[in-house]
């Protein structure tokens, strides 16, 4: 649907690239992720980057400008992009979502993706695609592994090794080996970090450990055909310094078919069939990664364990009418089943012994169809819609409220929904730049988080059960364009947001503060920007620059959790084998806040400094095949902490600060190898 939209863009993107080495991606430290079209941005996630190489999906996305991160710790971040949070980021991998457990957002859906063992990662701005699920008011963001056919026997892989301070070790591996009819791939990892240290030298909780392995088998008779059954599996434990309780099992499994069929004849020209499961098993504890200490909340060892069960499955046809006229049209279903057993004693009743409770169900059905119309050869029209049918039960028996358990007044009560969803936006390119204007609009059913976790209330009722959908009207605007040394691109929004699910922690209810959801109405709007030039054959400069504004139009405030402005200038010298590179990140303070109030990944704790950080790396190309890359990070050695970090919890035996700082100067070595 959009490859005449991409190819110019990747084109003006591929002249400041200088690939000295044809078919090695891997030739140079990517610190600014490109902007290869206006309204995509595809990367490598294999690629070496700066800051220290992503240890899960959060870690990856934060190279890409609009992207800002809810930190707590080393591990387990949640990715914000233009100031939303949350289900507004549509999160897919390899066609399906994983739902995480934690209540309290411990589990986001990226803490359970190692970038490395994907091939791509795309990110599409805004309300401007219905082909990938509901929701996506801010962004879908896409991670795949690439299924084509092999054009002969062998063996192909990759490797990877990072080692750094702090104990930080991550090892990658991605191997695949078939012939042109069959084909098996292996990817695993394992990453650990033991805690690190701020600027300060202060010891921050942190340490984690993880690992993966996904696999896949496949069967290609043709170029055109593939029948394909993917088995993942992966866990690992993660210590919050943000929280009175740490991760200690992330447990996943993973069952994906896929079925696609190309250049058929008759009305369909090509179809992809989906089904995926995912089962999320997580322990939460305050006893296993940390000494454990009583507190009016917490008297013995104490131990939450949520599981999360999705199964869905998507339907894509793709039909083309005539020379001018596309259509993508299809079916996608979810279901998930979300549940809990909790042991306040976890000495004399470990939570394994216990019989899990559900708490929710969740049900979606959604029809879509998006259309392409070519008005020349270098301009289209595009506009989608999507209708889904959205179902949710509240299976909890009791609430706790003020540490006290009450009957919940939504028990088994089940609520539906039927929301639209569209866009349209015109589009187009020449050999120079390309651009595009698009408005969509975003009906989107609270998430489960919204509703149930933290046991939030609503202003007129004990249970947040009930709340309105959210309504997202926008207007994308963005271009790109390249001459023989520069290439510009920005993209710029603004949007109305009725019924904005805000979570309030601090909600005054009959005089005393009371942790609700709530819907009020919202506007935000930004931009980002990014400009790239080839000073001379080894000498290139790069600058990205973000920004967001939020407005809380119901309470005339600022709307909370939104980061300040932020800009990245990065310096490349290439010569022969050797690389050398800069990148130095400043980031304004940020005094428009509202304390208490935020999304299901964070609030609003304290107005915040600006910074600045300076990075530094290199790499040598031993081979086509083989790089070797030395950074440091935080150059340095500042002591600071991102504006949506989370406030700093009493962790015995670590000094407590008010939000969680970054990590001190930090040394890193990795090794990339193509084989």
């Amino acid at each position: 649907m959009k490859k005449r939209f991409i190819c110019a863009a990747i084109a003006a993107s591929c002249s400041w690239q200088g690939n000295a080495q044809t078919g090695q991606a891997l030739e140079h430290i990517e610190v600014i992720a490109p902007m290869h079209s206006p309204l995509d941005i595809k990367i490598d996630p294999k690629a070496t980057r700066q800051p220290l190489p992503a240890q899960d999906g959060a870690d990856l996305l934060s190279s890409i400008a609009g992207f800002s991160l809810v930190k707590k710790g080393g591990a387990s971040s949640d990715p914000v992009f233009r100031g939303m949070a949350g289900s507004r980021v549509n999160i897919i991998t390899d066609g399906g979502v994983a739902l995480g457990g934690c209540g309290g957002r411990m589990d986001p859906p990226t803490a359970y993706i190692t970038p490395q063992t994907y091939d791509t990662l795309t990110v599409i701005k805004g309300p401007q695609t219905v082909l990938y699920g509901p929701g996506n008011s801010a962004a879908t963001v896409v991670f795949e592994r690439e299924s084509e056919r092999l054009l002969e026997s062998g063996l192909s892989g990759f490797a990877n090794v990072t080692l750094g301070e702090f104990g930080k070790t991550i090892l990658n591996s991605d191997i695949k080996a078939g012939t042109k009819n069959y084909f098996a791939r292996v990817a695993a990892s394992y990453s650990e970090a033991d805690d690190y240290q701020d600027g300060n030298g202060t010891d921050i909780h942190s340490a984690y450990e993880k690992w993966n392995l996904d696999t896949q088998f496949a069967y290609t008779p043709d170029d055109n055909s593939l029948y394909s059954i993917s088995l993942g599996r992966s866990d690992g434990e993660v210590a919050y310094a943000d929280r009175m309780m740490d991760g200690s099992l992330f447990d996943r499994t993973q069952i994906a078919l896929q079925l696609e069929k190309h250049e058929l004849d008759g009305f369909i020209n090509s179809t992809e069939v989906s089904v995926y499961y995912n089962n999320i098993d997580h322990i939460m504890d305050n006893h296993s990664l940390r000494q454990f200490m009583p507190n009016m909340m917490m008297k013995n060892p104490t131990s939450s364990n949520p599981d999360r069960k999705t199964w869905g499955a998507k339907v894509l046809f793709n039909s083309e009418l005539d020379e001018q006229l596309s259509l993508a049209y299809g079916l996608d279903h979810q279901q998930n089943r979300h549940r809990l057993r909790v042991s306040r004693d976890h000495v004399t009743t470990p939570v394994e012994s216990l019989i899990r409770a559900e708490t929710a169900e969740f049900e979606q059905t959604g029809l879509f169809a998006e259309l392409e119309y070519a008005l020349s050869n270098r301009s289209q029209w595009v506009s989608g819609i999507r209708l889904d049918e959205w179902e949710a039960t509240d299976r909890r028996q009791t609430r706790s409220v003020m540490m006290q358990v009450i009957p919940n007044p939504t028990a088994d009560l089940t609520r539906d929904d039927t929301l639209i969803s569209g866009f349209t936006r015109y589009q187009a390119q020449s050999s120079n730049d390309s651009y595009y204007v698009g408005i969509g609009r975003t009906e989107r059913f609270p998430d489960y988080w919204e509703l149930m976790g933290g046991g939030r209330g609503a202003i007129d009722n004990p249970s947040a059960f009930l709340v309105d959908h959210e309504t997202t009207n926008q207007l994308d605007i963005g271009w790109l364009g390249q001459s023989k040394s520069f290439t510009h691109s920005v993209s710029v929004f603004i949007n109305r947001i009725d019924n904005y699910l805000l979570t309030d922690n601090l909600y005054q209810k009959m005089d005393m503060a009371s942790k609700v959801t709530r819907n009020i109405d919202a506007q935000t709007y930004g931009f980002e920007a990014e400009s790239r030039y080839q000073v001379s054959k080894n000498f290139s400069a790069t600058a990205s620059i973000n920004y967001v504004r939020g407005e809380n139009r119901t309470d005339d405030i600022a709307l909370a959790q939104q980061p300040p402005l932020q800009a990245r200038v990065a310096l490349n010298y290439r010569n022969d084998k050797w690389q050398f590179g800069t990148l130095w990140r400043v980031v304004q303070r940020q005094h428009r806040v509202a304390i208490g109030q935020g999304n299901i990944a964070g609030q609003d704790v304290s107005p915040s400094h600006g910074f600045a950080t300076l990075a530094v790396n290199t790499s040598y190309q031993h081979s086509p095949d083989l790089v070797f890359a030395l950074g440091v990070d935080n150059l340095f050695d500042k002591a600071y902490a991102e504006h949506l970090s989370r406030s700093g919890a009493m962790v015995s035996g670590y000094p407590q600060t008010a939000k969680v700082n970054e990590a001190g100067r930090t040394l890193w070595l990795n090794m990339n190898w193509q084989f």
